[in-house]
């Protein structure tokens, strides 16, 4: 159970770096992560009536699904979301990577190809602006 436990943090720890270090800017504010399998992005740049007509947009032209700030207490008119970094199967993640002692960003494209894909149209929607 510690083995597993210890590999599935690898592959999240992996996940949420990837994903902070693609969508850090001076367009996004974003903390990195140090648990968990969220983040919440705020775009600084982005002039919506709500936080949920932002996501709406987000998802409209980009195809990737965030939740609204305002659904977490947040301001409405602060332009955050809640984005999950899980878009992947993790046991085929977990299984194909099992024996690597270290993985890196090549583990990711194979095995988390729509993370990958997501950050990128977020990181590119987000310098719209």
């Amino acid at each position: 159970h510690t083995e597993y436990l210890s590999k599935v943090k690898k592959i999240l720890s992996l996940t949420g770096t990837y994903v902070f270090e693609n969508l850090k800017s001076n367009a996004v504010n974003i903390t990195k992560p140090e648990g968990g399998f969220y983040l919440f992005p705020e775009f600084l740049n982005a002039k919506f009536s709500s936080s949920s007509a932002m996501c709406k947009d987000i998802l409209n032209k980009t195809g990737v699904a965030l939740l609204p700030g305002s659904d977490f207490g947040f301001p409405s008119s602060k332009m955050l979301a809640r984005l999950s970094f899980t878009d992947f199967d993790g046991s085929n993640f977990l299984e194909k990577t099992s024996g690597s002692k270290k993985l890196d960003n090549e583990d990711l494209k194979k095995n988390a190809p729509n993370m990958v894909e997501g950050a990128l149209k977020l990181k590119e929607w987000s310098n719209s602006f």
